[in-house]
Parts: structure tokens; sequence; C-alpha cells
């Protein structure tokens, strides 16, 4: 796996509420994640923290080893994320009702495991074609699927930035979790939205087109700044945090 991450305050926002960690270094499995952050302070930024790292620290032991269920893994990882972040709400008052966005990736050499809770995305690049994997759990995603809005009209929308679920808003919550199959010059796109809001699915469609068809780091590094650049050149008025991973030919693996 090659992969590249980006994280920017954006131009409008006083702090980075967002997060993101990668684990490539382990054996069979490779685990990405992404969380944006909300609630006044600080209260946003130890949300997202919190909520990576615990994912992340909840899958290490199992990075190495071969598993019958990683949807269920990652699922488990996130409700246990979900946990800790509420109950720390409950205990100090200057995080009360905070919560987070998350959206993982878990990826061995065939599978690439997606979970994800509120509206940061995970897109996948297949055949020359982008997918957007997750659905957004948010207001306007939800009038899209009712047919009340077009997806043009929700992209301008005043309230697109509310979401209907998030962690540690609830003492409970299950993410929503969907497993691809992916093989050499397959791709993956985990953001915030921060990006998503501002780059369109056909630019996102080129910029993976581009990236997988390059064989260098020196690419996607370059690439992953264009993309970034492109957000901060329409505005940014929130936080933009990607990650984007190839899965690698000539034996370099997923």
């Amino acid at each position: 796996m090659r992969y590249a991450a980006r994280t920017h305050i954006g131009r409008v926002r006083q702090m980075n509420q967002d997060c993101f960690m990668a684990r490539v270094d382990s054996t069979p499995w490779k685990l990405l994640v992404v969380a944006d952050g909300m609630g006044g302070a600080s209260a946003g930024e130890v949300a997202s923290q919190l909520a990576v790292g615990t994912v992340v620290d909840s899958l290490d032991e199992y990075l190495a080893q071969e598993l019958d269920d990683p949807a269920e893994v990652l699922r488990a990882a996130i409700f246990v994320a979900n946990d800790r972040i509420w109950k720390l709400a409950q205990e100090v008052d200057a995080y009360a009702g905070m919560g987070t966005t998350v959206v993982a990736a878990l990826a061995n050499e065939s599978l690439v495991v997606f979970a994800h809770v509120g509206d940061s995305r995970g897109y996948f690049w297949h055949a020359g074609e982008l997918v957007q994997v997750t659905s957004d759990h948010s207001l306007v995603a939800e009038l899209v699927r009712r047919g009340q809005l077009t997806e043009a009209e929700a992209q301008h929308h005043p309230q697109r930035n509310i979401v209907t679920r998030s962690l540690g808003t609830l003492a409970s919550n299950q993410a929503d979790v969907r497993t691809v199959e992916w093989q050499p010059s397959d791709a993956l796109l985990l953001c915030s939205d921060g990006l998503s809001n501002l780059v369109s699915h056909e630019e996102l469609a080129k910029f993976l087109e581009v990236v997988t068809g390059a064989d260098s780091q020196q690419v996607m590094e370059h690439e992953a700044d264009r993309l970034l650049h492109l957000a901060l050149e329409r505005g940014a008025p929130d936080n933009i945090t990607l990650i984007v991973a190839v899965h690698a030919p000539g034996g370099e693996g997923a």
C-alpha cells in the first residue's frame, strides 16, 4: 500500500478539530482512520483524537492476525470509541455534548472494510470508476434519499453540515460497515466534509485516476497537495483532512 495524508485548518476556523492516523506497517492488515470533531472550545478536538486513538489502539493486536470477521472487529473498535467519548462528555463539563464523525478502512491484500458514523466519507476507485462507499448520516443526505432534495441542491443547502449521527452523542452507537474486494491499482479515499463539500465527485475521480496511474510516492504526494490546495482556493470554511491509499502492484501489496 502507498498512501498520502493531509490535514489543514482551512481559511476560517480557529482550530483544527479533524484528526487522522494511518497504520500501514503491519501485516496482513492496514488501518486508516479520519475523524471530524464537533463541540465548543477544544471539545471537538478531544472527541476526534479520542476516536482515532481508540480505534487504532483497539485494533493494534488484530492487525498482525488472520481475521475471520474483520468487519465485526472494526465495528467493535468504533463502538468502544463511542463509549469512551460519551463517558468523558458526561464526566467533564467542558466536554458536554461533544462528538465526532469517523470513517475508517481496514485493508489486506484482497479486502477493504469501510466503517463510518457521520458525514466523513469513504470512496473506492476500481476499474476506472469512483464509488462513494459510505452514506452520509446528515440531514441533507436523508432529504436526498427521500427525494426531497437533488444532489445539486444538497451541495449548497444551508443545513448541509448538520449530522444526524455522530460518535459520543449517544450512549451507544453502531457504525455502518461495508466490505469490498480490491486489487492492484485500486484505491481508496477517506476524507472529512471539509473536502467533500468543496470538491465534486468528478474532480475526486480525476484525482484518483492520476494517483492510480502513477508509479511513485512523489506523484501521490504532489496530487494530495494539489487536492488540498483546490479546497483552499474555494474558501475552505471548514477543516480539511484526506487520506488516499493505492493497492500498489509489483509486490508492495495492500
